[in-house]
């Protein structure tokens, strides 16, 4: 799956999902050479970012044409994998009264927080020594997010709004990356539709992307 986004950022991204084929990488590196694409964006999930892996054949090529290299996408899903569920439904959203591990989490879970902070911690230490300078990494979520029945509706959810519930993994997220590096950046989708009402507001270092249509 590709994803075109059109970035309030200098660079022009092209995000490559970790399911894309060795061929399919090849010809997508070279569509954003054609395409004046500078910046190729891998998955936070992808095995690019594992040592020694085929992979990184792909960002040496990416480079090799002068392109960046950034992290991230649909990848808010990761932070709480489904295999959790088996453990602790608590943590996961809940519908008309019911936990799901599908979509996305409950993010007023304190356990949720904690843990999205240890994973967040995760895969910016196996992540972020490849990602060229000024980092940015995406944390995009589900690509159903304008569906309101792909957030929590526990009681505690309810009090905020899908955009809020973003928001809340979000800084969680901004808060460790700031440890790192405190000139990276999260970049995250603004989908409100009245963001003058959300009472959760997103972190300095937090940066909005606005989707335009996949190609």
């Amino acid at each position: 799956m590709l994803y075109n986004l059109r970035m309030k950022l200098p660079r022009k991204r092209l995000f490559i999902s970790k399911r894309a084929g060795d061929r399919e990488r090849v010809k997508l590196i070279s569509k954003a050479v054609e395409n004046n694409y500078d910046t190729i964006v891998f998955s936070l999930d992808d095995n690019f970012f594992k040592k020694n892996n085929k992979n990184f054949r792909y960002a040496k090529l990416a480079r090799h044409n002068g392109l960046n290299i950034e992290a991230g996408g649909s990848d808010l899903p990761l932070l709480i994998p489904r295999w959790m569920f088996l453990f602790d439904k608590e943590l996961f959203r809940m519908v008309q009264g019911r936990r799901t591990p599908f979509y996305h989490f409950c993010p007023t879970n304190p356990k949720t927080t904690e843990i999205i902070a240890k994973r967040v911690r995760k895969l910016i230490e196996r992540s972020l020594s490849s990602v060229s300078v000024p980092r940015t990494l995406h944390l995009l979520p589900d690509t159903r997010l304008k569906q309101e029945n792909t957030w929590c509706q526990c009681p505690a959810c309810r009090a905020f709004r899908p955009y809020e519930q973003y928001l809340i993994a979000v800084n969680a997220a901004a808060d460790i990356l700031a440890q790192y590096d405190h000139e990276a950046k999260i970049a995250y989708i603004d989908f409100d539709t009245e963001p003058e009402a959300a009472r959760i507001k997103p972190r300095k270092n937090a940066i909005i992307c606005a989707p335009s249509s996949a190609k």
